[in-house]
């Protein structure tokens, strides 16, 4: 049965190799990355042997699998990066993954707003379709200093 370890150290270190990856992405990586990289958060197990790194990243489709197949060969060398950051009896072997979060949340927001609008359209042709009758008096108009 696996360990599975102290919640808040397991908490604190994959805070700690979030920061650290985050910190590569800003200064140690060579190659530029396509789009928009942002550490989204990193999952580890018990042992502290591995690590999976969600990030999100804001560009073109294409660019996006590019990215995560471009940190995943960089992996070691990210890896060795930590090693010199942190100190750690073991080293967690990096995986890269894609945080679908952000994707989630603009569609979410596109919806609610694609919403508001059509809520907003429908109010203004309702007040538009109400006719007055002829025994109220009609908002929109004045009346006259010869109608009163």
């Amino acid at each position: 049965m696996k360990n599975t370890g102290d919640g808040r150290r397991v908490a604190r270190v994959e805070k700690e190799i979030q920061q650290v990856v985050a910190q590569y992405l800003i200064s140690g990586i060579r190659t530029r990355l396509p789009g928009l990289v942002t550490v989204a958060r990193v999952m580890m197990p018990g042992d502290l042997r591995t690590a999976k790194v969600y990030v999100s990243i804001l560009g073109a489709e294409d660019q996006i699998d590019s990215t995560v197949e471009l940190l995943q060969n960089s992996s070691v060398e990210i890896q060795r990066f930590i090693g010199q950051n942190l100190q750690m009896r073991f080293l967690p072997k990096l995986t890269f993954y894609r945080d679908h979060t952000t994707d989630q949340v603009l569609k979410i927001d596109r919806i609610l707003h694609d919403l508001d609008k059509q809520k907003l359209d429908q109010d203004r042709q309702r007040l538009t379709l109400v006719p007055s009758s002829e025994g109220e008096a009609d908002p929109s108009k004045v009346p006259s200093d010869d109608e009163s």
